[in-house]
């Protein structure tokens, strides 16, 4: 077993609003502005937040039943309210399911996540009180909040606040067994590599993450004039835990984008000096290869990048646009939150790892063979286990269960080892290892493959997933290739060929793009994530080789429906009750 060989933090024993706000929160005046949305003079101070969301968790608990464990859904764009309403349902002690805003969900799509969760409550805003009606219906019509005055049916945050008081008492948990056996969030799983699943994570989980993620914020992190920037969805679980906790744990104030962040908006750095960013992976791409200047980013000390591993070419690319700037790759899943990190900083930064173990984590590499435990530098799959807190596991996914074994270890499906300092060295997942070969086969990584595309000067992402062929009965490496804008005019058959020929001058042997490339002008993706599930199957035109609509092929028009004809033509996953 490799264990951190980090500072172990003691054992949780609070409940996730009262860890925040009061025991594991540094001492800074209330008063603070913690904060501001980009372009409107709305603030919020500490004490707003907090008399706000004790004021709100009453009305919750006296006007809608909300009980320890009643799970409160949260669909809703950034605004000033949105960490008002988190915390007003933390302080009630409800089960929080933020539902990310996406573009493409549907009303399905949230009723889906709504059943899922057995949400009793869905918070959400003007601008979705229409698709979240509908979604309330099909799901057996959900009672809705929104953040914001939106109608005169419908209640508002505000007036269920200036009904009760601040002072009355409060959910509390003040023992380590209370603490693991109440649910703060349900985080649904991305599903870019399998079926969707419901995540329960503990208040005593969650506090030990933050735990581990407070120790991991650069030493040059000063909360008296730093200024981090949310420029996405509040409603990713990883935006919770750094936008919603972690800033109020140090003090550091938050800049709220109403709309998300993209090469085009960089501006917002400069305008408000921001010192943090997270960065997910498809946007490193983008600022790895946009027209983005140094001086427009001097503000900035530290990014942060989770969900996916990044090159090291992609990493190098982007500190050559960004200089000086450290990168932290944060390594994780949705069970189990942060499990390693990497930093800038020479001392813990190892070239091709996820980063050393965080405070608290435990790891075990098996045999993917004999499933026999394995020694440092030996590759397999690995596994996990928070020292701090149990791991809770799937929602009411008995199968999906079989992931978590009796002695709390987690199947995390990631192939890697680990070296003699407990750094990791994630290869790829399982199931992105391709087989390649005759008979039995051999296992390639994808990113090997990608690594060797992205070089192209054309190439401004690349994505490489196994694409099945009937005739051959093999699943052949096939790159998918967003071009630079500079190329986008040329963009067609002899590009493509040009990239894959290039390609092929690194690559030898089994390593080999037999798929081809192919042009595409955006991925699917699933949150943060590329979809590579969605990319196996998507259409191609093999005598252009690009995926429509690149070049010249129109994109299908998007269709508006008017609420009330989708809740008529949709049937309802589940019976209405008339009491709703």
């Amino acid at each position: 077993m490799f264990e951190s060989q980090l500072e172990q933090p003691p054992i949780p024993s609070s409940d996730a609003f009262n860890y925040i706000f009061h025991r594991g929160r540094r001492a800074y005046p209330w008063g603070k502005v913690l904060y501001r949305v980009d372009g409107s003079d709305e603030t919020l101070t500490l004490a707003q937040l907090e008399e706000q969301s004790r004021r709100l968790a009453m009305a919750f608990k006296m006007n809608y039943d909300i009980e320890p464990n009643s799970v409160i859904s949260i669909y809703a764009k950034n605004r000033i309210q949105f960490p008002v309403a988190f915390f007003g349902a933390l302080a009630a002690g409800a089960t929080i399911a933020l539902i990310p805003l996406q573009d493409g969900m549907s009303a399905t799509d949230i009723a889906s996540r709504l059943v899922q969760s057995k949400s009793k409550l869905l918070i959400t805003d003007s601008s979705l009180l229409g698709l979240s009606e509908c979604a309330s219906s099909l799901a057996g019509c959900i009672r809705l909040v929104t953040m914001d005055n939106a109608d005169d049916l419908t209640p508002d945050m505000a007036s269920l606040i200036s009904q009760f008081p601040a002072d009355l008492a409060m959910f509390d948990l003040r023992t380590p067994e209370a603490s693991a056996e109440h649910d703060a969030f349900i985080n649904r799983t991305s599903g870019s590599t399998g079926a969707m699943k419901s995540v329960l994570t503990t208040h005593r989980h969650y506090i030990a993450t933050l735990e581990g993620t407070v120790r991991t914020v650069p030493s040059n992190t000063d909360p008296a004039t730093d200024h981090w920037l949310a420029s996405s969805s509040l409603g990713f679980f990883i935006n919770a835990k750094l936008f919603m906790s972690l800033n109020i744990l140090l003090g550091v104030p938050v800049v709220i984008m109403p709309e998300p962040m993209d090469e085009r908006s960089i501006s917002a750095i400069t305008r408000h000096q921001i010192t943090f960013l997270l960065v997910f992976p498809p946007l490193v791409s983008k600022l790895a290869k946009s027209d983005i200047l140094p001086e427009e980013t001097t503000s900035l000390k530290w990014l942060l990048s989770a969900g996916a591993s990044i090159p090291d070419n992609l990493r190098n690319s982007l500190a050559q646009k960004l200089p000086g700037i450290d990168l932290t790759l944060e390594w994780g899943t949705s069970e189990t939150m942060l499990i390693a990190i990497q930093t800038g900083d020479s001392a813990t930064r190892k070239t091709g790892s996820s980063g050393t173990l965080v405070n608290g984590m435990q790891t075990r590499v098996i045999s993917t063979v004999t499933g026999e435990d394995l020694g440092p530098n030996e590759r397999g799959e690995v596994l996990v286990r928070n020292n701090l807190a149990p791991f809770k596991g799937y929602k009411d996914n008995e199968v999906a269960n079989r992931d978590f074994d009796s002695d709390g270890w987690f199947h995390t499906g990631d192939f890697g080892y680990l070296d003699a300092g407990c750094n990791v060295y994630i290869i790829d997942r399982l199931k992105e290892l391709l087989r390649v070969g005759d008979g039995y086969g051999s296992r390639i990584s994808v990113t090997e493959l990608e690594d060797a595309v992205f070089d192209h000067p054309a190439v401004h992402s690349v994505v490489v997933v196994g694409v099945w062929d009937e005739a051959s009965a093999t699943a052949h490496p096939t790159a998918f290739v967003v071009p630079t804008p500079a190329y986008l005019p040329s963009a067609g058959h002899s590009l493509a060929m040009e990239i894959d020929q290039y390609a092929g001058t690194k690559l030898t042997g089994l390593k080999t793009l037999t798929g081809g490339v192919y042009l595409i002008e955006s991925y699917p993706s699933t949150g943060f994530k590329i979809n590579r599930r969605a990319l196996k199957t998507i259409e191609r035109n093999e005598a252009t080789r690009c995926v429509p609509p690149l070049q010249g092929l129109e994109p299908a028009p998007l269709k508006r429906v008017d609420s009330a004809i989708v809740m008529m033509n949709v049937l309802p996953l589940t019976t209405p009750t008339p009491s709703s």
